[in-house]
């Protein structure tokens, strides 16, 4: 299975792919990861450029996802379920995946402004996003026209929930025979 958890900065992408990563066993690529390994940076090294400039530009952005799709299109190969974590805001960088694997499920990961800003301001994180980031992307942004919405501003027992019934995964109290 093939997941595309896409959203604004702060929306709580990482947090769903973490879940979904940890609890379920996906293989996690991360554009963050991705793109700083490309850059050749540390993960914890920041790097503070313009909107859309340096390695945020279109064609660095390119170079991560194809590089995103090769690593799925292996684990995928191996027979691994895996979930792709990056904003995915254009339609070209969503019809990518698309090209490559028959089945995507797309999530969309959506918190009120006010939790995302309090998210980008208190973070500490691979992601380079600040508030000016995400006030960006949504003059950018264009809306997916199949996405599952997720909202993150829920428990993590919540949003793990939610993902099984979406998943199709059962719970560990639907596999328990009755007394």
């Amino acid at each position: 299975m093939i997941v595309v958890v896409m959203g604004f900065s702060g929306s709580g992408k990482s947090f769903i792919a973490s879940i979904l990563h940890q609890d379920f066993g996906f293989e996690w690529i991360r554009s963050d990861v991705i793109r700083k390994e490309l850059a050749g940076l540390k993960q914890e090294e920041r790097v503070r450029v313009g909107f859309g400039e340096s390695i945020y530009s279109e064609e660095w952005t390119k170079r991560v996802y194809q590089e995103m799709i090769e690593r799925a299109k292996k684990a995928h190969a191996a027979g691994k379920d895996v979930v792709l974590d990056a904003t995915f805001l254009k339609k070209w960088q969503r019809k990518m995946v698309e090209e490559y694997f028959d089945k995507v499920l797309f999530l969309m990961a959506e918190a009120q402004e006010e939790e995302i800003e309090r998210r980008l301001h208190s973070r500490e994180d691979i992601s380079d996003a600040d508030f000016s980031v995400y006030l960006k992307q949504k003059e950018i942004f264009e809306p997916p026209e199949k996405a599952l919405i997720i909202n993150t501003q829920r428990s993590k027992e919540e949003i793990k929930a939610e993902l099984q019934k979406v998943l199709g995964i059962p719970s560990a109290s639907d596999s328990q025979e009755p007394c």
